[in-house]
């Protein structure tokens, strides 16, 4: 960022003011730098150090941050020059602090007495605002930055310009919901909030780009002399694009004879008709049913040559590897599978699933912000859920924590013996076995405990079998150890009696099936079988696929960082994996709660 602010001169009629041009034919940067530090050297007082920071601003221009950073090392006491001097002092050490990552720094200097030394207010230009919303997005004070590049848009004839526009707006989405909530409860110009209004209108139709498309259009209607309804921000003038070229006929490939395809298909068209209410503009929708398919090009290509521009599907595993072989796709295609493959091989074959991968790192994250090092799992004894442990105990170590204990069970009937051998209960009664046999007493006081090197345990099991493990380990000393899950601890049903044996179990689920109030899945669950557990992820996925098959270009290209989904928040990694970011979510009383801090920094 370029901060070279020219204000008035050295102020004093008994110096001769010097100035170095650069640009035009006149002199290099380099040059003028040289130059400008040689005459600082010959000179003294204020005016060597008005040299010397002219120098440093072009340093800085010129990206020479490190060198400017030790000339102004070497200067004395600003206090002595000019207020303009000062002022333009204050900013090359703000922008110096923030090429070193210093937000604070430069916070601290952008703040600080030299800026207020100004005569006049007038003078702290756009470049200085421009910095001091540099320095607060910097320090992820968003709500400040916005009010900074607000005095722009009320203190100059930038208001339109198309990077302030655009800053304005990628600061406004980075807000978490209570952030925002409370920036659109105080904001009170009429740029603030025609800003809020635009925003919500965004957030609340991000299920349609259609919906967001007709929003806006209305937003401007009324924000007409709104710097945003002159000039939209780039990732909305773009969305007219997105549509415009979004793909007109989508070939579903599902293994409809399974569950979980025919649960993907449901999610899927209950999207896509409730897309028809708004629009008629929905895409030609054709069905392959690979259920008994074992090698995927036959059906593949016979979904290409039926003329469609976006391919959803498979399903297996086993024929997404084989799709990630090929060199590349003739159409995007975005596979309900990940690849074994991680590699970037083609820039069209997107891969997106209910990866548990994923679930437990989140719920790594959460234990380790909570201050957790040293972790136990529990898990059923089977190859599928033993991978998971495997997984799970893989990720912690790699975060630097210590699994010190782990556990499995195969039964109902073996819930008290795992427990004992997780909190290490059976080595205390051994102990008092011992104990017995040294000393003949029968009236041998003995409680056993737990062990003591435990901060939280991993809890991998269904509602049912968590119902009987939450309370064994309370029965065992361990009732006030926070445990965490996985969703598959909560199969979307309110019942409140039997969950009571869950609460204070922390876990991530789909917002899909936390959220009661859907008109989506609500309108779903009256016009189709129930749904519990797992069905209802694969449902929300289904209503993904849909919601996303425009936006993939979007994604693709950064012009969106995220998606709120019905699977969770949507990211798409380097390796064109699609990733979820979940809710967060306890029993208390037998229902699952929404953990609001949780819910305000997941985008």
């Amino acid at each position: 960022m370029l901060v070279l602010v020219l204000l008035a001169g050295f102020g004093c009629s008994s110096s001769q003011q010097t100035t170095i041009e650069s640009g035009a034919g006149i002199q290099s940067t380099a040059e003028s730098i040289d130059e400008l530090l040689r005459l600082a050297q010959s000179r003294s007082g204020f005016e060597a150090s008005a040299l010397s920071i002219q120098a440093m601003e072009l340093m800085l221009d010129d990206g020479q941050s490190t060198r400017a950073g030790l000339i102004a090392a070497q200067l004395p006491e600003p206090e002595s020059l000019p207020g303009s001097y000062q002022f333009r002092y204050a900013l090359v050490r703000a922008e110096i602090a923030l090429y070193r990552q210093q937000p604070e720094a430069a916070l601290a200097w952008l703040r600080g007495d030299l800026i207020d030394s100004l005569e006049n207010p007038a003078q702290r230009v756009d470049d200085y605002y421009l910095l001091l919303a540099g320095a607060y997005r910097a320090n992820e004070e968003f709500t400040e930055a916005i009010n900074a590049y607000l005095q722009i848009s009320a203190s100059s004839d930038q208001a339109g310009d198309g990077e302030l526009v655009n800053s304005i707006w990628d600061t406004l989405i980075h807000l978490d919901e209570a952030s925002f909530s409370a920036y659109a409860a105080s904001a009170n110009s009429y740029e603030s909030r025609g800003w809020i209004e635009l925003a919500e209108v965004v957030r609340s139709n991000q299920s349609s780009i259609k919906r967001q498309l007709d929003a806006i259009t209305q937003w401007r209607r009324v924000w007409i002399r709104h710097s945003a309804s002159t000039r939209l921000p780039q990732e909305l003038d773009d969305l007219r694009q997105v549509w415009d070229e979004r793909p007109r006929h989508i070939a579903l490939i599902l293994p409809l004879q399974e569950i979980a395809g025919q649960a993907i298909q449901e999610g899927f068209f209950s999207a896509y008709y409730q897309a028809l209410a708004i629009s008629r503009e929905v895409p030609r929708i054709s069905i392959y049913d690979s259920s008994d398919v074992r090698i995927i090009f036959p059906i593949y290509d016979e979904a290409v040559a039926s003329g469609a521009d976006l391919i959803i599907g498979p399903l297996s595993k086993e024929l997404v590897n084989q799709l990630q072989q090929l060199p590349e796709l003739p159409v995007p295609t975005l596979a309900l599978n990940y690849a074994d493959d991680t590699q970037l091989r083609q820039t069209v074959l997107y891969q997106f699933g209910l990866a548990p991968e994923d679930e437990i790192a989140q719920a790594i994250d959460l234990a380790w912000d909570a201050g957790h090092r040293n972790a136990a799992v529990i898990t059923p004894r089977s190859e599928s859920y033993m991978r998971l442990q495997s997984i799970f105990s893989e990720l912690w170590s790699a975060r630097g924590g210590n699994l010190v204990s782990q556990a499995a069970f195969s039964g109902d009937g073996d819930y008290v013996d795992v427990i004992k051998r997780l909190m290490a209960i059976d080595s205390s009664e051994a102990r008092r076995d011992r104990l017995l046999d040294l000393l003949p007493r029968n009236t041998l006081e003995f409680t056993p405990r737990r062990r003591s090197d435990l901060d939280f345990i991993f809890l991998i099991a269904n509602p049912r079998q968590g119902r009987q493990l939450k309370p064994t380990l309370a029965f065992y000393f361990a009732g006030n150890i926070p445990v965490y899950s996985m969703p598959s601890i909560y199969d979307g049903q309110e019942n409140e009696s039997e969950n009571r044996d869950l609460d204070g179990i922390i876990f991530t689920v789909a917002p899909w099936v936390l959220d009661s109030s859907n008109p989506l899945k609500s309108e779903m669950s009256a016009s189709l079988r129930q749904a519990q557990g797992a069905l209802q992820r694969f449902r929300a996925m289904g209503v993904d696929c849909f919601r996303l098959y425009p936006r993939l270009g979007q994604l693709a290209d950064h012009q969106i960082e995220s998606f709120q989904g019905a699977t969770g928040v949507l990211r798409l990694s380097p390796n064109q994996q699609i990733h979820r970011t979940l809710d967060v979510a306890r029993f208390v009383n037998g229902i699952a709660t929404e953990i609001e801090s949780y819910a305000n920094n997941r985008n």
